[in-house]
């Protein structure tokens, strides 16, 4: 299966984009370098979480309350990213955290999806909690001052929010800053046909079944296929399963996922039955007749 990047907050609330304010002149000294940063603030009222939706690891800690506390993570395994079409490793840095949590994470530590650690904070010069972040890939030059004198986290290439993070239902957008976010791309592959007795046709009813590139537990998974009738193609026996072929996908077969319907047969072939049973059984017919 595919893993997508997703917009790591509850909640979305960017104040301030990275073309705009004080953004505009983050990083100017070197070339080959960007920098493009957004602050997010999450939910009104309190201090909100980083709650990242793919696993992320520290490699990098910095800072003091006067200039300001930060990390910098990356994906644990590549992902997909709206930027590109092929995966990577995503580093994500964030500004503006509290004493209170830096001390509670060290380099080398994970942490898991879903999991709430680190919050926003008012270190450095923030005039309000919330977080100062960037998405990056490529190149990591270091830990620079940039054109407005602050340190920052440098890369060979910037990502604006919405080339770096898609948005699921887990995301509470309360403001995008005019952001025009992707959803991530269905998981869900096969087109359901209607129930055709002519033919052979298993019927998934399960939404949690995969779909496989080759009929094995091995073979790539293509998604997760959708509930309803479909042609079979082929079938062949692999890994302790029946495997089943329905639009260039294998799909194994249990009872507690799939029924199995076999066509109704024609007048002819039921004659072509009864006439093949009556050749078989010649052979035994008359090696009877000869013993007798």
């Amino acid at each position: 299966m595919k893993e997508y990047a997703i917009y790591p907050f509850e909640y979305m609330r960017i104040t301030q984009r990275h073309d705009e304010g004080n953004h505009l002149a983050h990083w100017q000294p070197f070339k080959g370098c960007s920098d493009k940063p957004f602050d997010e603030a999450t939910q009104d009222g309190g201090r909100g979480y980083f709650v990242p939706k793919n696993d992320y690891k520290i490699v990098e800690k910095h800072g003091n309350q006067k200039d300001g506390y930060s990390v910098r993570l990356e994906t644990t395994d590549k992902v997909y990213i709206p930027y590109q079409e092929e995966p990577v490793i995503l580093e994500v840095t964030l500004t503006h955290i509290n004493k209170d949590d830096m001390d509670k994470v060290k380099v080398g530590q994970v942490i898991h999806k879903n999991e709430k650690i680190l919050r926003e904070g008012t270190s450095g010069n923030a005039s309000g909690n919330h977080f100062h972040c960037t998405a990056n890939i490529g190149k990591y030059y270091g830990f620079m001052q940039n054109g407005n004198k602050k340190y920052c986290f440098v890369y060979e290439k910037s990502l604006t929010p919405v080339e770096a993070f898609y948005v699921d239902s887990s995301v509470k957008i309360l403001d995008s800053k005019g952001y025009a976010f992707k959803e991530v791309p269905s998981q869900y592959v096969g087109t359901p046909v209607e129930r055709n007795t002519k033919v052979d046709q298993i019927e998934v009813i399960v939404d949690s079944l995969r779909a496989r590139k080759e009929p094995s537990l091995n073979g790539a998974i293509l998604g997760y296929i959708n509930k309803g009738f479909y042609d079979i193609q082929d079938k062949v026996n692999a890994d302790n399963y029946d495997w089943y072929k329905v639009q260039d996908m294998w799909i194994a077969y249990s009872k507690n996922w799939e029924n199995i319907y076999k066509h109704e047969e024609t007048k002819e072939e039921i004659q072509q039955e009864y006439m093949n049973r009556i050749l078989e059984n010649i052979p035994k017919f008359l090696e009877n007749l000869i013993e007798k």
